[in-house]
C-alpha cells in the first residue's frame, strides 16, 4: 500500500518528537478508499508504516518485527524472536483459558512497543495523560485508544515475559466494559497461567497495610479506577487488592466467573453483575479481606451518603 501518512492530510501529529497517528482520521480514510475485503492487509501496511516512523524517531537502532499475529518495534534485534514466541504462545493460552471472554477482533496485528530508555518510554506514554500530573511507575501499559496496543519500559530481564503478558491479557479483554479493578485481577491471574508461576502471597504485614489504608473515601477511588495510577503506596495496594479479590472470586465461584466478566460493567465498578450472578455485593466481597466496613461503591449509597 502506498504510503497512507503522505496520503491522508493531518493524519499524524508530532509531540515530544515522537509521530502520533490520528487513528480516526486514518480510519475514515480506509473506510473511504479499501474495498472491506482487503481491511485487514491495509491495516497491517499502515501500522508498518506508523512504526517505522516511530522507530525512525527514536534512534536508527530500531526495526521493526513481524510474527503471524504480531508486529514489534524494539532496539533489540536479540531480544525480538523471544519477544514474538512469547506474545503467539500467551495469545494462545489466553484465548483458551478465557474461552468466550477473551477475543482477538479487529483488523491488522497487534501492536508491541520495546522502549531501550526509560526517557523515551514515559515520554511515550505521557502523551497519553496529559492531565494526570504525576503518575505511579510502571513495566508496561496497553493504550486502548485508537489503534489498540501496549509497550514495555526497558531493563526487565526475565520480568519481560510477566509484562508482555500482562498487556497482551488487556488487550484480548479491550472489547469488555470491565471495571479497572476486575481486569487488572483477572489479568495478574492470567499472567501466572501463562507463567505457569506466581509471586502472588499474602501475610499479617500486608493485610495490616490494606486495613490501615484503605477507607470509605479512597475505596472509591479504587472502584473508579483512580487509584491505579497513583504515585503512591496506593497504586501497589491497588493492584493487590485487585488481585487478592479475584483470587478469592475463583476460589469459592469459580464457575460463575465467565458470568461475572461477561456481565461485569464499569459503570457501577462490576457491582450489578456480582448481585445478579452471586447474590452478593462488592462491598461483601471486600469485607472477606478487610472486615466490615464501608466498602461500597457510589452507587449504592444514598446522595447524602454519597457527597461526604
Amino acid at each position: 500500500m502506498d504510503d497512507v501518512f503522505s496520503l491522508v492530510p493531518n493524519a499524524m501529529d508530532v509531540r515530544g518528537h515522537l509521530p502520533h497517528p490520528k487513528w480516526e482520521t486514518i480510519s475514515a480514510w480506509v473506510e473511504e478508499n479499501v474495498a472491506p475485503p482487503s481491511h485487514d492487509e491495509a491495516w497491517k501496511s499502515i501500522v508498518h508504516q506508523w512504526l517505522v516512523r516511530l522507530g525512525d524517531a527514536l534512534s536508527p537502532d530500531y526495526a521493526v518485527y513481524e510474527s503471524d499475529e504480531f508486529v514489534l518495534l524494539s532496539s533489540d534485534a536479540s531480544l525480538a524472536p523471544r519477544v514474538l514466541d512469547l506474545c503467539e504462545r500467551s495469545r494462545r493460552i489466553i484465548l483458551e483459558t478465557l474461552n468466550g471472554v477473551a477475543q482477538d477482533e479487529g483488523f491488522g496485528k497487534h501492536v508491541v512497543l520495546i522502549f531501550g530508555e526509560s526517557d523515551r518510554y514515559y515520554d511515550y506514554v505521557s502523551e497519553f495523560y496529559p492531565d494526570e500530573g504525576e503518575f505511579g511507575l510502571s513495566g508496561g501499559m496497553f493504550f486502548d485508544s485508537g489503534y489498540g496496543h501496549f509497550v514495555v519500559s526497558p531493563g526487565h530481564g526475565v520480568e519481560l515475559d510477566r509484562v508482555i503478558a500482562h498487556e497482551l491479557n488487556h488487550a484480548l479483554l479491550r472489547h469488555l466494559p470491565l471495571p479497572l479493578w476486575l481486569d487488572e485481577g483477572v489479568t495478574q491471574f492470567m499472567e501466572d497461567v501463562v507463567l505457569e508461576s506466581s509471586y502472588f502471597f499474602v501475610d499479617h504485614q500486608l493485610v495490616r497495610l490494606h486495613r490501615e489504608y484503605w477507607n470509605k473515601e479512597n475505596i472509591q477511588s479504587f472502584w473508579s479506577g483512580e487509584s491505579f495510577i497513583l504515585s503512591d503506596d496506593g497504586q501497589q495496594l491497588s493492584y493487590h487488592l485487585a488481585q487478592v479479590l479475584f483470587r478469592n472470586l475463583m476460589a469459592d465461584h469459580s464457575k460463575k466467573v465467565r458470568e461475572i466478566l461477561l456481565q461485569a460493567n464499569s459503570r457501577d465498578a462490576g457491582n450489578a453483575a456480582f448481585v445478579n450472578v452471586l447474590g452478593q455485593t462488592l462491598a461483601d466481597r471486600v469485607a472477606q479481606f478487610l472486615g466490615s466496613g464501608p466498602w461500597s461503591t457510589l452507587s449504592d449509597y444514598g446522595a447524602e451518603d454519597a457527597s461526604v
